[in-house]
């Protein structure tokens, strides 16, 4: 692998490569990558698409400076909130953060700003602590009363490696801020694109957003409760006329630019910056830390959508929203080839030439690389009993799938990590458990509390995880030392069909010959499913075994989809020939 990364560097050439997890792609990428930069004068850009992910890449840089004495700079770079040490403004949320961070720097109101300009408040402690993570970066400017952002983003000028998030790179709205400011051009950049699998999904997220009645009637209380006489009620309006288009018996429908009135669709900008100041002051005078008013601004900025986006009016239990839909996010996209090269990896990357047309890159070099671990130390099975079918759940389902969960807990000497396909699932399963100690992946849970989750479970020996398929502990975490000895696949983590993954499925069709179905709704399912699959072999002398607890696994496309990540036991599952098996006969 390292190898031909290299020679793909050395011709300026993209390269997509999919590996299994726990192959040491991230040592592989950074190893390789490292010494082209150095010959070339290039910078490399380690992006994640979650910042739990970023530890893995600094433990490699780490141990790379240590073994070869290289002294590589690097910055561990995450969002300006994440890195505010100002009481004043850290707890405001979203967009009103980076606007009540603007006016007190422009206003000269934030002094860790100001002693971070000041490079001579950067010492050289203060510069190291840049080896140990963004955390250890917040922590000495905290303590030297610092603006942790601004020191990064000063270092990141000469720094070799910049490990950062999808969306300082993929976000259109925050990619041109965050290079000018860390003095960057992509042209003279090596991107490193882990989990590479989500980029599409990710930079599409990035151009979505919606409005609903609730938000408005919230932003009107806001508006209210400092004194603004912004009308929003004309908005309300707007929406509840929109919503008169969803045909009876159904809930959403598509609404077009012609559908919303000209004072919305031209003259939302004027209304957006009336919002912004509005909702600036309402955080300042401390009503709240979180506003309705920021949202609305951002999606009438947004309103003018292109043609790879569509409207759409949705109504559940009375709230009406009005959302924008990215459906392909090409404009996001082309940024890939503004790079000197890109690496883009992952344990789920298959079929090889799917990916490579979705991210736009068909000249771009792959290679897929087996497995170099021991087959006979990974068993997998599918549970026929079951399924999560939509059509089929109910408290009989959940209940069995409960009493499935305890039998093999009851089974293995070792901790248990099961993956559901949604939080829902996740907390209906749960109230059939009984007596049995659980480590629960919230929804949107903080970056510190998944590590502090992370290492607790490191020092538990007969436990239960339980997360959801595509979260923060079922992509890019490491669980080593075989501390998961068998994970649970509960169900197939089909998005629900809707209106938007329709329009989705129907663009790919057109855009990708008749490809949709495969692109939208199979494969992203079957990826998320074999990235938790594949948390429990980290090393050749793991041991691990994997149920996948869904009949539809043994159905034909779902299953030659799974054959594409893991060989697929015939025979049912025993428990009682679990102990030989992880004894090593």
């Amino acid at each position: 692998m390292i190898k031909d990364i290299r020679f793909a560097l050395s011709q300026a050439k993209s390269i997509i490569l999919n590996a299994p997890t726990g192959m040491g792609k991230t040592d592989a990428s950074l190893a390789a990558s490292i010494p082209v930069a150095m010959e070339k004068d290039l910078t490399v850009i380690f992006l994640t698409p979650k910042t739990s992910q970023h530890r893995i890449v600094v433990d490699v840089l780490q141990g790379i400076n240590r073994k070869f004495g290289y002294g590589i700079r690097y910055v561990d770079m995450v969002g300006k909130r994440s890195l505010c040490v100002n009481e004043n403004v850290n707890g405001i949320d979203n967009d009103a953060f980076y606007l009540a961070c603007n006016e007190a720097v422009k206003k000269g109101k934030c002094i860790f700003y100001k002693r971070a300009r000041d490079k001579a408040n950067i010492t050289d402690g203060i510069a190291a602590s840049a080896s140990g993570g963004h955390l250890e970066m917040l922590k000495a400017c905290s303590d030297n009363g610092l603006c942790a952002y601004e020191v990064s983003a000063e270092l990141a000028k000469s720094a070799r490696v910049i490990i950062a998030d999808y969306a300082h790179i993929l976000n259109p709205y925050t990619r041109a801020a965050f290079m000018k400011r860390i003095s960057q051009n992509l042209e003279k950049c090596i991107v490193i694109w882990d989990e590479a699998h989500n980029i599409v999904e990710q930079a599409s997220a990035y151009l979505s957003m919606g409005i609903s009645i609730r938000g408005i009637r919230s932003a009107e209380e806001e508006l209210a409760q400092i004194g603004k006489s912004i009308d929003l009620s004309y908005l309300e309006f707007v929406l509840n006329k929109v919503s008169e288009k969803i045909p009876e018996g159904s809930s959403e429908c598509f609404v077009g630019k012609e559908d919303l009135p000209t004072e919305i669709v031209e003259g939302g900008k004027e209304l957006a910056e009336s919002l912004e100041e509005a909702g600036l002051e309402y955080v300042k005078e401390g009503k709240g830390k979180r506003t309705r008013l920021m949202g609305i601004a951002r999606f009438l900025r947004a309103i003018d959508i292109g043609q790879s986006s569509v409207m759409i009016a949705s109504k559940l239990r009375g709230n009406v929203t009005l959302s924008i839909n990215n459906l392909y996010p090409d404009e996001s996209l082309g940024i890939l080839r503004q790079s000197y090269a890109n690496v883009m990896m992952s344990g789920t990357f298959l079929p090889l030439s799917m990916h490579r047309e979705m991210l736009m890159l068909e000249d771009a070099v792959s290679f897929d690389y087996a497995s170099p671990f021991p087959k006979e130390n990974r068993l997998c099975f599918v549970d026929m009993d079951v399924t999560s079918r939509f059509s089929e759940r109910s408290a009989e389902n959940y209940r069995k799938t409960a009493e499935e969960i305890c039998r093999i807990k009851g089974s293995v000497n070792g901790n248990v990590a099961v993956f559901f396909p949604s939080f829902e699932y996740m907390k209906n399963v749960n109230r059939y458990l009984d007596g049995q100690k659980v480590y629960f992946q919230r929804k949107d849970m903080p970056g510190i509390e998944l590590e502090r989750l992370l290492n607790d479970l490191k020092e538990e020996r007969d436990a239960l995880l339980f997360a959801v398929m595509g979260g923060s502990l079922s992509e890019g975490v490491d669980y080593p030392n075989n501390i998961i000895k068998f994970v649970v696949i509960v169900g197939i983590p089909l998005p629900k069909p809707t209106l938007i993954l329709n329009a989705k499925k129907e663009y790919i069709d057109r855009r990708f010959d008749g490809k949709g179905m495969e692109y939208i709704y199979t494969i992203p399912a079957i990826i998320r499913a074999m990235q938790a699959a594949g948390r429990a072999i980290r090393s050749e002398k793991d041991r691990a075994v994997i149920l996948l607890m869904d009949k539809r696994y043994s159905w034909g496309s779902y299953k030659a989809a799974v054959n594409n990540f893991v060989n697929v036991s015939e025979s049912r599952m025993k428990l009682e020939d679990l102990k030989e098996f992880f004894a090593g006969r």
